[in-house]
């Protein structure tokens, strides 16, 4: 019966490890990889679904989380959108249930086989997988060495996700008439369960296991029990993201100078988006998804984590440390900075034996940071909004949204922004003034951070744009005119994620001006005098 002596010790592995994690701090300092099944929910007759289902067999999977992928990938909505009746999460949860997914998922990790019987051997690999350089040394020095680290992957269990997907709201960009673009958007609604795993699920699944000295009586009984056992799942959370898959059009200006991918290329790549903006979405609020290490080294800070975690460049992570509290009597996280993943991200998919790779990271906020501090996995949007105000001969009040490309094009610290100013402003033109001339200016380009400090950014900056002149008094309409704008913002951290700015930009338009006929021949500074040159810039930014 030594299976059963085996089985036993890990159902305590299990309880100890459950009573571990109720007790511990509001962040959890150890981390354990996930498993997800995948699915995708389809909703028979409506735009593109056919072809979501063409290509989601195709979806690149990441790193981060173990397969548990089943038999099938897609099934048919058992509810009707249309229906507000109806509550779409339970929905699929019955479903999901009906189908027996939860018990499905409990048999691949235990490999259980047609005649029912069962092994350990998944699980004991992905416990060897699970394991990091500190646990593998650990283990060393015990006399069980590496049998320990096998039973790290039986705690695995308790985090079996099911994730479903629902790509709703498909949109072909030519067919809409979108300007110059080609390609597609959609919004991908994510259902996240988890399978209730427990102690009670574990003994219960323990009474069904068969021994090579069962009889045949006995294995139809438990093969009985087997089929009866209920694997309840939990409905843990939803994600609503809105995706896109586009490029300029071969005709367009810019459209010109980028390689060309046909509609299906894009296609697949909305798909795939629906998958990956789904899980980063979802590990900005679940705990279990956010991965948790601590500071290898610094200066530069390096860190033991990298693909084998998903990590991709400009991801965020807080750093804590902990600090006895004498008030409560134990040791408590208190926060002290933010770094994010450089490009130098490490391939660590590889069984720990204590000279795991390391990812490189860069300090974008707090104090100094120390060796043995905890990270802890927190992603933003990576949205910025800048509120502020321009003083120089094109001024005004200032707006700029900056977009981090970092996790999409493997840069760190590279922006698109898009930015717009509205001026009121006095002109002789001719030999009439006008009085509160309208001028609204917006463009769009790109930027690179460079930290000068733990928390101090310069952003150089370099973009295009239009500004437009209106008054009632103007005989043909507004005036417009293309500009390009370069310069550079220094921001200083108020707090991680608000800034004090400053910053220098130079206005050099470069067509004529143009009204409601055309192009007028004139220059736009003949029209403005003096309309163009450096604009310095103060505000406040906050970052999403």
């Amino acid at each position: 019966m030594k299976h059963g002596h085996l089985l036993m010790a890990l159902i305590l592995s299990v309880s100890t490890y459950a009573q571990d994690v109720q007790e511990s701090n509001r962040i959890p300092s150890t981390y354990d990889r996930s498993s997800i099944t995948l699915f995708y929910m389809k909703f028979p007759g409506e735009n593109y679904a056919s072809d979501v289902e063409a290509k989601f067999p195709q979806v690149k999977l990441t790193d981060k989380y173990y397969d548990n992928n089943l038999d099938f990938l897609i099934f048919d909505s058992p509810f009707n959108r249309a229906d507000a009746s109806v509550d779409p999460a339970k929905a699929v949860e019955g479903f999901l249930m009906q189908k027996g997914v939860s018990k499905a998922i409990v048999s691949r990790w235990y490999n259980r086989k047609d005649d029912g019987s069962m092994d350990l051997d998944l699980i004991f690999d992905r416990g060897m997988f699970n394991a990091t350089d500190a646990a593998y040394i650990k283990a060393q020095a015990t006399k069980r060495g590496e049998s320990a680290l096998k039973d790290y992957g039986n705690r695995l269990i308790e985090r079996s996700y099911i994730m479903v997907l629902d790509y709703q709201s498909i949109v072909n960009l030519r067919e809409a008439k979108v300007k110059d673009t080609k390609g597609w958007k959609a919004t991908v609604n994510g259902y996240l369960f988890k399978v209730n795993y427990n102690q009670d699920v574990q003994n219960a699944l323990y009474d069904c296991w068969i021994y090579p000295e069962d009889s045949p009586q006995v294995r139809e009984e438990k093969n009985k029990k087997f089929q009866e056992l209920n694997i309840p799942i939990t409905f843990v959370t939803k994600t609503t993201v809105p995706i896109t898959a586009s490029q300029p059009t071969e005709d367009s200006q810019l459209g010109r100078f980028i390689k060309q991918k046909t509609e299906e290329q894009l296609f697949q790549e909305l798909v795939q988006k629906g998958y990956d903006e789904s899980l980063y979405y979802l590990e900005m609020k679940h705990e279990d998804f956010m991965v948790k290490t601590t500071i290898h080294q610094v200066n530069p800070i390096r860190v033991k984590i990298g693909l084998k975690e998903g990590l991709k460049c400009d991801h965020r992570y807080f750093a804590y440390e902990y600090v006895y509290n004498e008030k409560t009597n134990s040791a408590e996280p208190n926060f002290r900075g933010v770094i994010r993943a450089t490009s130098k991200i490490a391939d660590n998919r590889q069984i720990a034996k204590g000279e795991m790779p390391t990812s490189k990271f860069y300090q974008t906020a707090g104090r100094k940071l120390h060796e043995g501090y905890l990270l802890r996995q927190q992603n933003d949007k990576g949205a910025e909004l800048l509120l502020g105000y321009e003083a120089g001969e094109v001024g005004g009040v200032y707006g700029r949204a900056d977009v981090r490309l970092g996790r999409f094009v493997g840069i760190k610290a590279l922006f698109a922004y898009a930015e717009g100013g509205v001026q009121a402003k006095d002109y002789e033109i001719g030999f009439t003034t006008y009085e509160g001339i309208s001028f609204l200016h917006y463009g769009a380009g790109v930027a690179k951070g460079f930290m000068l400090t733990r928390n101090v950014e310069l952003r150089p900056y370099i973009g295009i744009g239009q500004e437009q002149a209106s008054h009632t008094d103007f005989t043909n309409g507004s005036l417009k005119v293309l500009y390009l704008k370069a310069g550079a913002n220094l921001a200083l951290n108020l707090k991680h994620n608000i800034q004090l700015m400053g910053g220098i930009g130079s206005y050099s338009f470069i067509s004529n001006a143009e009204d409601d006929n055309g192009d007028t021949g004139l220059i736009w500074t003949d029209i403005f005098p003096s309309r163009e040159g450096m604009a310095t810039m103060f505000g406040v930014k906050f970052m999403f």
